[in-house]
């Protein structure tokens, strides 16, 4: 009864003590300013990924009131940084920021947080794929290094990738060349086994290399036609590489075609007009064959 008494006390003094104190003041946390992860690591004495959860929910709870506020939370990516250096199978942050931050966003430290990401989880190609785009798209285009992030997925075993996000690293490849160059890479392409399956995505990858990035009602739409009958043509061996590379060629957008001389222009009309005929020739035999 006695000890129970001591106790009661100590509580009471406890309590008066909390009730007649100041406040204690406000840290004023800004995450403008983050301690190097090395230093973290000094007061985490072992508890890094403790820590690095508690830094990421600080993170998220300033990002909830930005979005109360309608100000703009810049820091989430350098939050996610010090995060995954503490604990760097910490997922929840490269998820994050593959999602939130805006393509054109001028501040490129996510890239070091995608970097990792793909690094400590190269099975998720869904991250590269958000990763590739920013680097394609953001403020300073590297469709190189795109192309680089998303070729491992080309041949991965992974079932759930679809095939257009398996051949989109052509994509950032092709946009970084010369139309002549990147023409004579697709017909190379087309020519694979190992691509044959994706001749679909040939017919687009071509028409975006000419120049054209919707395909409307009208001339654009005819242009696609004529660039899906040419690769099926050459793909189908009815017509030379030649022929088909001056065709498409040609097909490009009017406001980007150079100046050629008057021999190149009569060999890409004869070529036309090759191609023309042996399509001609391709629908005749296939009605006389259903006629039949």
């Amino acid at each position: 009864m006695r000890f129970l008494a001591i106790i009661i006390l100590a509580i009471a003094v406890i309590a008066a003590a909390f009730h007649f104190a100041k406040p204690l003041p406000s840290t004023n946390f800004d995450e403008s300013f983050l301690p190097r992860a090395n230093y973290v690591r000094y007061i985490a004495a072992g508890n890094d990924a403790s820590v690095a959860g508690l830094f990421w929910i600080k993170g998220l709870t300033e990002l909830g009131d930005s979005f109360l506020s309608g100000k703009e939370y810049a820091y989430l990516s350098h939050v996610a940084n010090l995060c995954t250096e503490l604990d760097s199978l910490f997922y929840t942050p490269y998820y994050f920021v593959s999602a939130i931050t805006q393509m054109d966003s001028k501040d490129t430290t996510d890239f070091i947080v995608m970097d990792r990401a793909l690094r400590i989880y190269p099975q998720y190609w869904r991250l590269a794929v958000a990763h590739a785009l920013r680097l394609s798209k953001g403020p300073y285009p590297n469709k190189t290094k795109a192309a680089n992030v998303m070729r491992p997925y080309f041949d991965s075993p992974d079932t759930t990738i679809p095939p257009h996000i398996r051949t989109i690293y052509r994509t950032f490849e092709l946009d970084t060349m010369q139309t002549e160059t990147a023409i004579e890479m697709i017909l190379n392409d087309v020519m694979q086994p190992r691509f044959k399956k994706f001749r679909n995505s040939f017919y687009n990858k071509t028409y975006r290399v000419l120049g054209y990035r919707g395909r409307k009602s009208g001339a654009d739409s005819t242009v696609f036609n004529d660039v899906q009958n040419t690769i099926d043509l050459f793909a189908d061996g009815k017509i030379s590489p030649s022929q088909a590379y001056n065709h498409l060629l040609q097909l490009k957008k009017p406001e980007e075609v150079k100046p050629a001389d008057s021999t190149a222009v009569d060999s890409t009309k004869a070529d036309s007009t090759v191609i023309n005929a042996v399509a001609a020739d391709t629908v005749a035999a296939a009605t006389d064959t259903t006629n039949n």
